[in-house]
């Protein structure tokens, strides 16, 4: 089962305690229904009802995550609101990182992202064609030049 989001919109400024947003499910390709948050730290919304089922079959074969929180092990399972408050966190990442692209470098160092100050087309080319760049930034990764998915993953867990 291939679960998505589209037309995804998000409100930054109602955003409180949880992102304040409204997108629709699409489920192998087909229209399923809708999630919606009010922003203000209470659960995700979705619907139809039957939506909410259907995610959750395909939840409780996700295993438990186990995170350290302050020298504490937690196990955190996975339920439909949190896999799509974990998809709209995800595409709110590759927003931000396509827009930090279009005028910086970014890059990882020791599991942190940084990125350099803004540059010009003309500037932010010629940088991403030096072919001792990481060397210069001493990065371990540099975001620009990777393929979406590889640099978002990297930039997810570096904005953690």
């Amino acid at each position: 089962m291939k679960i998505e989001l589209k037309a995804l919109k998000y409100s930054d400024f109602a955003s409180q305690e949880t992102h304040c947003f409204h997108a629709n499910i699409y489920i192998d390709g087909k229209k399923a229904g809708w999630a919606e948050n009010n922003g203000h730290g209470g659960m995700t919304n979705i619907q139809p009802r039957g939506l909410y089922e259907t995610i959750r079959q395909y939840t409780d074969k996700i295993p438990p995550r186990i995170v350290d929180f302050n020298g504490t092990q937690l196990t955190l399972e996975t339920s439909p609101d949190s896999l799509i408050d974990e998809f709209v966190t995800l595409a709110l990442h590759e927003r931000d990182l396509k827009r930090a692209m279009k005028s910086r470098i970014l890059f990882t160092r020791e599991n942190q992202v940084f990125e350099t100050k803004k540059l010009t087309a003309a500037e932010l080319a010629a940088s991403l064609d030096n072919a001792h760049l990481k060397e210069k930034l001493k990065a371990d990764q540099v975001l620009n030049l990777l393929p979406m998915g590889e640099a978002l993953n990297l930039y997810a867990k570096g904005m953690q």
